[in-house]
């Protein structure tokens, strides 16, 4: 957060980068752990595990860490650096930020000096600031020198940075994902959390769930001239959302046979999600779950559990438990294929929007409407399929917020279930 009050105009300035977590797919510290053995490794762990949990500090961490590196070969643990890749977009990124006018450097409280040296020189960056590691006769001695591994060290390293640039705080962006950070998120201009862990996660002014570190570029104003725009993003993260939503058309289908072990699989999901969802919020990436959390998140969703999905499991459980299959189905497929499409109809070609929900178009519920008409014709009378295309759009109409994943396939199959008593 920044103490200083936020420009109105565009300006130019410099945008500082931690390594680890964020320019790295990896950490460097785990890398060089199971490079040295098993029980380094899980020791190593163990650490990482106790500061996700904020039981331990980072330069503690970090220190204790390299401490089981005692009597290696520096250059062997200098070589892991080439084994960990760059995130995507980090050389592109880098090369857009500067051809628009800003300083870029690459800071890290646990990764060497030499190996962010060499990164900033792979990807264009104007300057590195990294841990130092003592050396006898090219053998590490387990000391760290300085403070850089601490969270004040890589303030400072940070300020002397932009002061050898002639700027200040109040010119800088940081884009950090871990508690390494606190101090450069509190000091700097603007801050962007990447993936970020729950103490980043409450303090930066932006949030971005990615695989792709151009995407930060929607926070710059030259992102909209970069083919990178607010608009496009969203339309294209709703489309991967409602490409999820549509996965769950197969349920009716399932159910229709298997009605139990179904439900079994439905619950099964949703609870997994929930436990993949709070071990984001500690940093903790669940595999395919966190994947797909990020690649669908709005930018409205990342300060909390993502409840959307959650309410989407919900609801279709207690349909499918609830009613008859002919009923179940239509609200299942309704919420699966209705809901996309008024989502995408609304926000690629709707224009007018509701009077009682400006989030919401005229368009997209006209577009859920008929979806739900289309369905419903093939289980009840026309008078009943254009009742249930009427509750569909009126529910998705009002501003419910993520609640209409639970109540758009109740209420549908709630006509449906009345039509054919």
């Amino acid at each position: 957060m920044g103490t200083t009050e936020h420009p109105e105009s565009v300006r130019r300035g410099l945008v500082a980068f931690d390594v680890d977590g964020v320019f790295l797919r990896g950490l460097f510290l785990s890398r060089v752990a199971s490079t040295t053995s098993a029980w380094i490794w899980i020791r190593s762990m163990w650490l990482g595990f106790l500061l996700k949990l904020g039981l331990t500090t980072v330069s503690s961490v970090v220190e204790r860490a390299y401490s089981f590196q005692r009597g290696v070969p520096l250059k062997d643990i200098l070589s892991v650096g080439g084994t960990l890749r760059l995130v995507h977009g980090a050389r592109e990124l880098c090369a857009e930020l500067r051809e628009a006018g800003y300083h870029v450097v690459l800071v890290s409280a646990g990764v060497p000096q030499q190996v962010v040296e060499r990164i900033a020189s792979e990807v264009g960056a104007d300057g590195a600031c990294g841990v130092l590691l003592d050396e006898s006769d090219g053998i590490f001695t387990g000391r760290l020198l300085g403070d850089r591994h601490s969270g004040r060290g890589k303030r400072d390293g940070l300020r002397r940075m932009l002061e050898e640039r002639g700027l200040s705080w109040s010119d800088t962006t940081v884009v950090v994902d871990d508690a390494s950070n606190t101090e450069i998120v509190a000091a700097a201009w603007r801050s962007i959390g990447v993936n970020p862990e729950w103490r980043i996660l409450r303090k930066a002014d932006f949030v971005i769930y990615t695989r792709d570190l151009r995407e930060i570029l929607e926070f710059f104003p030259e992102g909209y001239t970069k083919g990178v725009t607010l608009r496009q993003t969203a339309i294209l993260h709703e489309a991967f959302r409602k490409a999820i939503h549509s996965c769950s058309i197969i349920i009716p289908v399932l159910a229709a046979s298997w009605k139990t072990p179904t439900l079994w699989l439905i619950g099964s999901v949703t609870v997994v999600y929930l436990l993949s969802e709070v071990m984001r919020l500690l940093g903790v990436a669940v595999p395919v779950f966190s994947t797909v959390t990020w690649r669908a998140m709005r930018s409205s969703e990342p300060r909390m559990v993502v409840a959307g999905p959650l309410l989407f499991g919900v609801g279709i459980f207690i349909t499918v438990a609830l009613f008859e299959p002919a009923a179940a189905t239509v609200g299942v497929l309704v919420l699966a294929i209705g809901d996309s499409a008024a989502s995408l109809v609304g926000k690629t070609f709707g224009s007018t929007t509701l009077p009682h929900n400006p989030g919401k178009t005229v368009l997209g519920s006209f577009s859920l409407f008929a979806v739900g008409v289309l369905v419903a014709i093939f289980f009840v009378s026309v008078p009943w399929a254009l009742l249930v295309g009427a509750v569909a759009s009126l529910v998705e109409s009002l501003p419910l917020g993520p609640s209409d994943n639970l109540l758009l396939p109740l209420a549908t199959a709630g006509v449906v279930a009345l039509a054919l008593v």
